[in-house]
């Protein structure tokens, strides 16, 4: 899932990324994280450009989130009918670690 990083700045990509519906919620809930300047979705290049001010989300906080990002790249193999709910999971889990 995580494709590239630089400090304040992370790529990532997923099929689950095409889901429009599934990248939308993704984006909406990473928005709401302090320090969470920008999120951009390209569902064509199944890719998220996230935004981060370094000072709030330190690097310590993102060595703990990273698992639970490649872990959303996982819920392709899902069925469709239990992406949403898996999803939603993950994202809870990233706000505790983020927040």
């Amino acid at each position: 899932m995580i494709e590239s990083f630089i400090e304040g700045r992370i790529r990532l990509r997923s099929p689950l990324l095409a889901d429009k519906t599934l990248a939308g919620r993704f984006m909406e809930v990473i928005l709401t994280i302090e320090g969470v300047r920008a999120a951009e979705v390209n569902n064509r290049t199944c890719g998220l450009l996230l935004e981060y001010d370094t000072k709030r989300i330190p690097m310590q906080k993102l060595l703990k989130a990273a698992p639970i990002l490649e872990s959303v790249a996982e819920l392709t193999k899902l069925d469709p009918d239990k992406r949403f709910s898996a999803l939603e999971e993950a994202l809870d889990r990233l706000k505790e670690v983020l927040a």
